[in-house]
């Protein structure tokens, strides 16, 4: 039978100018739409939330006694900024007159990439913050007179007032930190995206076991 139920919503599943089904298509270019646009939101907040933290880290590090490093830790964190618009703007290059699916593919497809692309970045990004960051232990070690006389005497071979073993401990930290820089970005963007993302990725698989 050429119009059995299975054709007639297949037909209409698949053809966004079909009217054997538009109340299904409607449902489908409706949840696309809220989904996608959400992320999109998301995303905007989480670079606002950044730029904020950069500029506060900045009055920080300058009441800690160590302004360049707040500096530093700024440049970082609008380079991350710069980067994750940068990569957002390609978003334009997905074509909107793709029907519901192909253009959930599609958009799944370009968050994958920029995800990718990110861990990449974020692999020098934790290591560079976290060395940066102990600039102000440094600096507040060195400050306490009792502090810094007990270490000047303790006898260990030290480098810009610290003993060297504590810098050789820190760098192989950061190294660590480098080495599992991409899971560490993993868990922190499912730590904020994650719930959008499995809502994405259901909604894909049904739309897939529609077309099957």
């Amino acid at each position: 039978m050429e119009k059995s139920i299975e054709t007639i919503w297949k037909k209409g599943f698949l053809d966004s100018d079909a009217l054997v089904a538009p109340k299904l298509n409607n449902l489908y270019d409706q949840k696309s739409k809220t989904i996608i646009d959400k992320l999109k939101r998301m995303m905007k907040v989480n670079i606002y939330a950044i730029v904020v933290f950069a500029f506060l880290n900045l009055g920080l590090y300058a009441a800690l006694g160590t302004p360049y490093t707040g500096v530093f830790l700024f440049i970082l964190f609008m380079g991350v900024c710069w980067i994750s618009m940068r990569q957002g703007r390609t978003m334009i290059n997905i074509d909107t007159s793709l029907s519901s699916y192909d253009y959930l593919k599609s958009f799944n497809n370009w968050l994958k990439m920029a995800i990718s692309n990110n861990k990449k970045v974020m692999r020098f990004f934790y290591p560079l913050a976290f060395l940066a960051s102990l600039m102000s232990i440094v600096h507040a070690l060195k400050a306490v007179e009792g502090t810094n006389t007990a270490i000047l005497n303790s006898g260990f071979h030290l480098f810009y007032g610290i003993p060297t073993f504590a810098w050789c401990i820190a760098l192989l930290i950061a190294v660590l930190i480098y080495s599992y820089g991409g899971k560490i970005y993993e868990w922190d963007v499912n730590l904020v995206y994650g719930r959008i993302f499995r809502k994405l990725e259901s909604m894909l698989d049904e739309m897939e076991e529609l077309r099957k």
